[in-house]
């Protein structure tokens, strides 16, 4: 009989981030790392006060699969990053090294790939091939599929500045000039300016750890660097003119999948918060993730359909795939290297 474990990247997350928030991404650099979630005794769960025991097999195992396992998803760069530090893609990519260095014979990713870019999707079958020689037999199962494909958008990105075909009279909501920011020595950003008017629907792509997410976390104010970068909201800079940060969070509607992972909210709960009265901001970070298909396209009319009657408000999606974004947004923001 063949062996086969089945793995949920989704439950892996949640399982992996409980006990700790969303926002302590931006405010902490230690803890455990990459590398330590990823060592021999955290993969085969060995009391680190156990002597005399023999793992001198799944030593071995574990030793051949990492080097593969590190080549094809690219761990050897991310095993120094604090755990907590890492994006919604890079996260998942984690916790499925984790289950290759572990498990043998078959192993079934269920509920596809979500929160993996285009690429990694891709790449995902050539780690595939790469275990079989280990005794590994990885595939993915279901997963959220593509709604239909809508309109050509017709925004673009210049060195980080785009270029919207939208009235230059509406009011800015969000307006980001210069901004210049590292983690260590990864650049995250460098001189990058964006402006978001009043109406404005934009897509926001880019690959896992691009910075989709850091963004939003500069509007919304959960991440410190908001203060010591030009970014205003509604008008105000952060930590000027008395505002308190929960006045301007009122205004703010959020849907994100990673959220999810942290308070174990549904799609519809997080919608039906962040669609409120006075909400003038509405940001959707890869709000329909994990979702079946009709489920996915149920919640796209709903937002569609919002917006349409509060034409004033200005929304952002974020989301890796263009076919997958609603054709109302017609601006797009790439943060593609």
């Amino acid at each position: 009989m063949r062996w086969m474990t089945r793995i949920s990247l989704e439950k892996g997350q949640m399982e992996a981030v409980g006990g700790s928030w969303l926002q302590e991404r931006y405010y902490s650099n230690d803890g455990d790392t990459v590398g330590d979630f990823l060592s021999f005794r955290s993969v085969y769960d060995i009391n680190p006060f156990e002597v005399g025991a023999d793992h001198s097999g799944e030593r071995a195992a574990y030793t051949a699969r990492r080097v593969v396992v590190d080549r094809m998803l690219d761990i050897a760069d991310l095993r120094s990053r604090p755990f907590i530090s890492l994006s919604n893609g890079e996260l998942r990519r984690v916790i499925l090294a984790k289950a290759l260095l572990r498990e043998s014979g078959d192993v079934v990713v269920d509920g596809g790939c979500g929160g993996l870019d285009c690429e990694w999707r891709r790449r995902i079958g050539e780690t595939a091939r790469a275990m079989l020689p280990l005794g590994v037999r990885l595939r993915v199962s279901g997963g959220k599929g593509r709604p239909p494909r809508g309109k050509v958008r017709s925004g673009r990105a210049r060195g980080g500045r785009a270029v919207p075909p939208s009235p230059e009279e509406a009011a800015p909501v969000v307006e980001m000039h210069g901004i210049d920011m590292s983690f260590g020595r990864r650049k995250l950003f460098r001189n990058f300016s964006w402006v978001i008017r009043e109406g404005e629907r934009w897509a926001l792509r880019g690959p896992n750890g691009s910075g989709k997410t850091t963004l939003l976390a500069l509007i919304t104010g959960d991440s410190p660097f908001a203060y010591a970068c030009d970014v205003s909201v509604f008008g105000m800079r952060r930590g000027e003119g008395g505002v308190a940060l929960r006045e301007t969070r009122g205004k703010i509607g959020c849907v994100s999948s990673a959220q999810r992972a942290y308070d174990g909210k549904t799609p519809e709960h997080q919608l039906a918060e962040a669609l409120r009265p006075g909400v003038r901001l509405l940001l959707l970070d890869e709000p329909c993730c994990d979702m079946a298909p009709v489920a996915a396209r149920r919640f796209s009319r709903r937002v569609v359909a919002w917006l349409r009657a509060h034409g004033h408000v200005a929304a952002v999606w974020v989301e890796h795939r263009q076919e997958c974004v609603p054709p109302e947004f017609s601006l797009v923001m790439d943060l593609s290297r």
